[in-house]
């Protein structure tokens, strides 16, 4: 039998003892049965490398079962001493936060109001406020802050870091927001769009754990899109893919605000949506009371509602002949109309796209809300560490 070079054991001994520690990053909390399902070690292999890390203090296990320990017993995390990460979702409306240790723990959220007339340097401003506020308030120190994941409506170019055009993002086109965060903050920063991270965070805590092909949909002020493909986002050539609400379906069309005709989100978006109720309704209803009178059985706004989830459903089932998902999950404002808009939805997916991909796809309302931007930038500092980006 050839000897094994005592080099090469050390090199496979570190690549073991990383993947377990990517998994505590990436997933939380496992036992010590599951990482070795997952990693492909033996159980003793497991056993060893978390005696090492509990005797290094990267890793605590929970010994105690029960609502008071929040935990169950046996399970293993990140040592939450280890640091403090920040996710930070900047939207058109708000600037939202959450403040969450190394072990996945959120210890303190917030949100601020950002005016219209504000301009982005502004809007960072307010959420560089609010997050050195919510820090404090968790018994925290900046100091103890590892990295902040940011997300911003627009797509972000991966390999610049700008903020490229879209109807979304207008003000931010060419802004380096992570490194202008990183500035304000003093820590470093990892930058997405934020339906690529409200998609992250909802496969890691949300409606699609357990799932690795999830297409998570957002239907707000615009319509965006972000992809999991095989557990991890997939951002495209430059980053930019996930820009469903400009899939061009009617070419003569109302005008979109990315230039072109006829674009999904015209006739779907929210603002879509309120204009079509305003012949009947009036030019002041608003999102909550167009879900009310629908909830009570107001036939125009239910009719509204469907013919936006048949319009949906159209739309993403070309997407998931194209990614074949075994989940798409819908979030943003009008994912609060529920099986209003989620039925036709799947109605519409169902009978256009491929009897294989249809037969073996969920639709489901998203579960983090309008926190899950904000989470996902907490994800993204776990599972990315190389995104992260300081001021220069």
């Amino acid at each position: 039998m050839r000897n094994t070079p005592q080099g090469s054991l050390q090199s496979l001994r570190e690549q073991n003892r990383e993947r377990v520690l990517e998994l505590l990053r990436e997933h939380g909390e496992l036992h010590r049965a599951e990482l070795a399902r997952r990693t492909g070690l033996s159980r003793t292999t497991v056993s060893t490398i978390i005696v090492g890390l509990l005797s290094d203090g990267l890793v605590s296990e929970s010994t105690v079962s029960g609502p008071a320990s929040g935990r169950r017993g046996g399970m293993l995390t990140l040592n939450p001493d280890l640091g403090v990460i920040l996710g930070i979702d900047v939207s058109l409306a708000t600037a939202r936060l959450v403040v969450a240790d190394t072990s996945h723990r959120v210890l303190q959220r917030g949100v601020v109001e950002l005016p219209s007339h504000l301009g982005w340097s502004e809007r960072l401003d307010r959420a560089a406020d609010l997050a050195r506020e919510l820090v404090a308030s968790a018994g925290r120190s900046m100091d103890l802050v590892v990295g902040a994941g940011l997300g911003v409506p627009g797509p972000v170019n991966q390999f610049t870091g700008e903020v490229a055009a879209s109807s979304n993002s207008l003000g931010w086109e060419g802004v380096l927001a992570g490194e202008e965060l990183s500035r304000r903050l003093g820590v470093a920063v990892a930058l997405d769009n934020t339906s690529h991270l409200a998609s992250l965070a909802e496969v890691v805590w949300g409606a699609g754990q357990g799932c690795r092909n999830v297409i998570y949909v957002k239907i707000a002020n615009g319509v965006g899109a972000g992809f999991m493909i095989d557990g991890r986002i997939f951002r495209g050539a430059v980053g930019a893919a996930g820009e469903l609400g400009h899939i061009g379906i009617n070419e003569t069309g109302p005008a979109c605000r990315c230039g072109n005709r006829g674009c999904l989100e015209v006739y779907t978006a929210v603002p879509a949506v309120l204009r079509a109720l305003q012949p009947e309704y009036g030019e002041l209803i608003t999102l909550d009371e167009a879900l009310r009178l629908a909830r009570e059985g107001e036939r125009s706004c239910r009719r509204v509602l469907s013919d936006t989830g048949l319009l949906l459903g159209r739309a993403l089932a070309g997407v998931a002949n194209l990614l074949n998902p075994e989940l798409v999950i819908v979030g943003g404002d009008l994912a609060a109309a529920d099986d209003l808009l989620l039925s036709p939805l799947r109605t519409a997916l169902e009978r256009n796209a491929l009897k294989i991909i249809s037969a073996s796809v969920r639709v489901a309302p998203g579960e983090l809300g309008d926190e899950a931007g904000a989470l996902g930038g907490v994800a993204l500092v776990l599972r990315e560490a190389d995104r992260l980006v300081t001021s220069s």
